[in-house]
């Protein structure tokens, strides 16, 4: 303990000395450590800490599996539901969980909040009791029981001021009331963040014995020892008895099991694992270029370590010297990497899933502080043992000589030179994944949406159930509210509609056409659904391709009419005109038929990387129990510059109407690209810090190479070589170098972005204009790089240089 003391005493004085050196080993290593602190804490955050919820790896969703429809994850019916609780072997319970959204009224300003209707296993799968009152019990659970609510903690402070006598209070729900029964603890939000209230799914007899609707989340527990897999197979047997037992509706219908954290996180593992690997990269990087700072530093003190040797000091003992040095400089790199990478975290938080995003915060926990030691650790011994090990190698009668410090130090040489061709082969992959999620993101932003996004101001409002139970009620609310708003000034147009394009990526139905045959079972006909105020299509700039657009002709006493997309008319009319044709939306004979008026253009509904699928849109007079959800508002500038004026419009035809979501479409559409815009953000500036120390790699070693050639120089130029000879010579060896490394990279980079295609759009992993571009900017870069050392040695004096001895 008394020799350890004795040699980090020593390597402080050491350190003192020379502060410049130490600062840039420091700085260099606090860049490295910091970026994998960051991006382990996001990793650390969403795929490795425990879910804030007892026994959470038992936690799993249940869909059912509509592939053959292109939903490999569908909300499941009801019956399904049921048959799945009574018949399965597998799950301690099951909860049926329904999307619903409240308009809270009364004391306040009106508020939409977002709800969820539950069974009441639903906190006993959870396993999470309110902080207040009790939960949702069965009794609760049953059309003719008392309206309750359980609300969660952040609507219980903001709008109740965290009053301790909320439970038993009234509180006014879609205009009913209901008796708060419990408040959820903090950060408390399942299946999914930001969920205000609580209430029971209240169905009665025919709601739970529907095969035909679909729209539950259903959660489940595993028993114990079950595993997913086995949860899995039990639920796909059930599912093929189904299809037996109800051919008609659930024909080729499957059942999905996705263990809760795949639910949240199964969309940015591959991500999250590109990043970890890119900082370890840089890391790698890092302590590459502080190996080459050492091997320099260690030429400069031979003399010192010849002392050493003739004084008796070991080999190993010269060794562990110069490593205690090398991991002080490690430990406080990493001290400062960790405050660089808690720095971060604001910026950080944005990747996390929003359905974790409040259970699952960056925060710098035991288990990222012992990585971050670990890393540190890791890298002062990495990038110090090579050159301890040179350094320890000292021939004593050339060390001690007068010019030896000249002396060629060969193998230190080709170390150093084979650690520049590492960092450029790892600058190379990191740069090629950069470029590759670049193109990603400009495909993305190039992609045709087939709708304007520009002066489009968004608001959501939706009606309540109770006060308007009416389809001429909401009707009716829809046109008062277009009514007023169109006559705003600076107002172009305005629309409703009941799904928004890229905000609710479902709501399809089912259709028969005439004329057509019946589909067989598991062949179901389907499209996405859309009731639209007779100019919406007009504000979203939606092309009319041929026919007309819905108008306010059609109205409920008219002819029922729709407007189909041309991915519809193509599918269902792959031979005929689609104008003219009927359908309608089942086979009841007495069901109206709709006739197809005009074909619009195909939009991208579902998500920018989501082909567009076949969608009809059906006027919102001629829908029953109408959804005027979203308003449009096409505006001649700034639309948010309007959105109060819109918002007192609103209240004019009904001042209880909960107003939310306020934005731009453009806002949305940013929303769509956000995480890869994110991600390459990220990957983009660890690339740019890879291609820096690269650089600064491929100077030192020149820079090196030129001191310790400089008498070479001066005989060369002595003997009659002229200038730019030295320069070309020093300029090719840096370029031979970064070629090694760019060749070496490109093959890497070849195998190992194959890892990211799943993150890729419109561009390929191999794509050769990437893999040129970046060869590209390295040989520039490289050259750029030795050109300064080359210089240097250019205005060698020969004179000068032949007494430099």
């Amino acid at each position: 303990m008394g020799t350890l003391w004795q040699d980090l005493r020593y390597s402080l004085r050491t350190l003192r000395k020379n502060p410049g050196f130490g600062a840039i080993v420091i700085l260099i290593l606090a860049l490295g450590v910091g970026a994998n602190t960051a991006i382990f804490s996001l990793v650390n955050a969403v795929l490795l800490r425990q879910l804030p919820f007892p026994e959470a790896d038992r936690l799993v969703m249940v869909w059912e599996d509509m592939a053959f429809l292109g939903f490999p994850r569908n909300t499941p019916a009801p019956a399904n539901f049921v048959d799945w609780r009574k018949q399965n072997q597998v799950f301690e319970d099951m909860a049926a969980i329904r999307f619903r959204t409240l308009n809270l009224t009364g004391d306040g300003e009106p508020e939409r909040l977002d709800a969820r209707g539950v069974t009441a296993s639903f906190f006993s799968i959870v396993r999470v009791r309110p902080l207040l009152g009790r939960p949702i019990l069965d009794d609760d659970d049953r059309p003719e029981a008392g309206k309750v609510a359980v609300i969660s903690y952040g609507l219980w402070q903001r709008r109740f001021g965290g009053e301790g006598n909320i439970v038993g209070k009234d509180i006014v729900l879609d205009g009913e009331k209901y008796s708060v029964i419990g408040v959820m603890p903090p950060r408390f939000s399942f299946p999914t963040q930001g969920i205000d209230v609580y209430v029971p799914t209240g169905f009665d007899a025919p709601t739970w014995n529907r095969r035909t609707s679909h729209f539950l989340f259903v959660a489940a527990r595993l028993k114990p020892g079950i595993s997913w897999q086995r949860a899995q197979s039990d639920m796909q047997t059930i599912a093929e008895r189904l299809q037996r037992d109800y051919p008609d509706t659930n024909a080729r219908v499957g059942a999905t099991v996705v263990p809760m954290r795949e639910q949240y996180a199964g969309g940015v593992r591959q991500a999250f694992i590109v990043l970890l690997g890119a900082v370890g990269f840089v890391l790698l990087i890092a302590c590459a270029n502080i190996a080459n700072l050492l091997l320099a530093r260690a030429a400069s003190r031979r003399k010192e370590m010849a002392v050493r040797a003739a004084l008796g000091a070991g080999r190993w003992r010269v060794i562990r010297q110069l490593l205690t040095e090398n991991i002080l400089l490690a430990g406080i790199g990493g001290a400062l990497g960790i405050l660089l990478a808690r720095a971060s975290f604001t910026f950080l938080s944005r990747l996390i899933p929003p359905a974790m995003a409040d259970g699952s915060p960056l925060e710098l926990d035991y288990q990222v502080l012992a990585f971050s030691l670990l890393v540190s650790l890791a890298a002062g011994v990495l990038f110090g043992l090579a050159p301890a090990w040179q350094a320890s190698r000292v021939d004593l009668n050339d060390a001690l000589k007068q010019g030896g410090r000249q002396s060629s130090l060969a193998g230190g040489k080709r170390v150093r030179s084979l650690l520049v061709v590492a960092e450029v082969a790892l600058a190379v992959v990191l740069l090629t994944g950069a470029g590759l999620l670049m193109q990603t993101l400009a495909r993305l932003r190039g992609v045709d949406l087939g709708f304007r996004t520009d002066n489009s101001l968004v608001m959501t409002t939706v009606l309540s159930a109770a006060k308007y139970n009416k389809d001429t009620d909401r009707v009716a609310f829809a046109r008062q509210v277009l009514d007023r708003v169109k006559a705003l000034p600076g107002v172009v147009n305005a629309g409703y509609v009941s799904t928004l394009p890229l905000i609710i990526k479902g709501n399809t139905r089912g259709f028969v056409v005439e004329g057509h045959p019946l589909p067989l079972p598991g062949e179901s006909l389907d499209a996405n659904y859309r009731e639209v105020s007779s100019e919406y299509l007009q504000t979203m700039g939606i092309p009319l391709r041929r026919g007309r657009f819905l108008g306010e002709q059609d109205r409920a006493e008219s002819k029922a009419v729709a407007v189909i997309n041309e991915s519809m008319a193509r599918k269902f009319w792959p031979r005929e005109d689609a104008l003219g044709k009927r359908f309608k939306f089942t086979n009841d004979p007495t069901q109206t038929w709709h006739e197809v008026v005009g074909i619009a253009g195909d939009i991208h509904q579902m998500g920018l990387e989501e082909p567009p699928r076949a969608e009809l849109y059906m006027a919102l007079q001629q829908a029953r129990m109408p959804d005027p959800n979203f308003l449009v508002v096409r505006t001649v500038g700034n639309p948010l510059g309007l959105a109060a004026a819109v918002r007192n419009e609103i209240r004019a035809v009904n001042s209880e109407q909960p107003i939310s979501n306020i934005r731009t479409l453009d806002d949305i559409v940013e929303v769509e690209v956000s995480q890869r815009h994110l991600q390459m953000e990220l990957l983009g500036g660890f690339s740019a810090l890879a291609l820096l120390l690269a650089t600064i790699g491929i100077y030192g070693v020149l820079h090196y190479t030129v001191a310790q050639r400089t008498p070479e120089i001066g005989v060369r130029m002595a003997l009659g070589a002229r200038r730019q000879d030295v320069l070309r010579m020093f300029v090719l060896q840096g370029i031979r170098l970064a070629m090694i490394g760019v060749f070496t990279g490109l093959a890497a980079a070849l195998a190992l972005t194959r890892v990211m295609s799943s993150l890729l759009f419109g561009v390929s992993a191999s794509d050769p204009a990437t893999y040129a571009a970046v060869t590209a900017v390295l040989l520039v870069v490289a050259a750029v790089a030795s050109y300064i050392p080359a210089r240097r040695a250019s205005r060698v004096d020969p004179m000068v240089a032949l007494h430099y001895e």
